[in-house]
């Protein structure tokens, strides 16, 4: 699809130099190639404006005189001007989402052998790929879009694939972001009762890896990326677009917040709220959460 599609559309938005893209988003650390996305000022422009796989950038005339200054638009890349570029760029997803199939998948579907799905379970019937040896218990809910790999086990009452929490502030109202995506679930997983599995906002998936286990009521959101023999125990959260690593512990009731990087063995204690990168094998508690040595001194200052 071309940037000029987007001016056609809405005709507030001006095209200065026009470029193909085949996917959006507003996380630059997990980019498809040819993606558009948007950047309210000149630092967030210059920064995207150098990365390969960003081919396109709504942005505001402010931010893109700023930038002239120092900088000169690369070769290639699309630019278009908006006074509000976050919320056209959302008002754009949402266009794309209902009214055309830029992010519309193949239909995939196929049911493994030996897969156990009780007759009270729910599953979408646009592109579901269930692999050999899945049991899927009585009140689940599975949405389109959704990849289980062999021998994994969904416990009653879990949700995998609704939309997550993502709104938008337009004028005078508060707007669904629509979520088009997907979720990709590895081999060997297993989710206990009542966990809830938000799919991706744009073309991606929202990924659980081979071997990771959770327990009931957890709750990992849209765009999240978890990685491989996982233990998040019950209650937990990650929030949207976190990327956690492999041989991860997420303890009881701990939340992990938006647009962080998980290492690989990292601990998070239970309870914890988690609004930093987590390094690789670091242990960490604690509201907000630090490491836990530094956690286990303030608790003996204070006692």
């Amino acid at each position: 699809m071309q940037l000029q599609t987007l001016s056609e559309w809405n005709t507030g938005v001006e095209v200065l130099h026009n470029s193909d893209f085949h996917a959006l988003t507003f996380d630059v650390r997990n980019l498809l190639p040819q993606t558009l996305t948007y950047c309210g000022n000149a630092v967030y422009l210059a920064r995207s404006l150098a990365l390969e796989r960003v081919s396109a950038i709504l942005t505001t005339r402010t931010a893109l005189d700023e930038l002239l200054k120092t900088a000169s638009i690369p070769a290639g890349k699309g630019i278009a001007i908006s006074s509000a570029p976050k919320n056209d760029f959302f008002a754009f997803h949402n266009h794309l989402a209902a009214k055309t199939d830029f992010y519309t998948r193949p239909n995939n579907t196929s049911i493994g052998a030996g897969c156990t799905i009780g007759k009270f379970a729910s599953i979408d019937a646009h592109n579901v790929v269930i692999g050999d040896g899945v049991v899927i218990e009585d009140f689940v809910r599975i949405g389109a879009n959704t990849v289980i790999g062999n021998g994994t086990i969904i416990r009653s009452g879990t949700v995998i694939g609704g939309d997550g929490f993502q709104f938008m502030r337009f004028p005078n109202t508060v707007g669904k972001v629509a979520h088009a995506g997907g979720v990709s679930i590895g081999a060997g997983v297993e989710m206990q009762a009542h966990c809830m599995i938000d799919k991706h906002i744009f073309g991606g998936d929202t990924i659980i890896g081979n071997d990771t286990k959770l327990a009931d009521g957890a709750h990992i959101a849209h765009c999240a990326k978890v990685g491989e023999r996982c233990l998040i125990a019950a209650g937990a959260i990650i929030l949207g677009s976190t990327v956690v690593g492999n041989d991860v512990w997420v303890g009881p009731g701990a939340i992990v917040s938006n647009e962080l990087d998980i290492g690989d063995k990292a601990f998070i204690t239970l309870g914890a709220v988690v609004t930093r990168n987590v390094g690789v094998g670091e242990k960490v508690s604690g509201n907000f959460a630090v490491p836990h040595d530094r956690f286990l001194e303030h608790l003996r200052e204070i006692r």
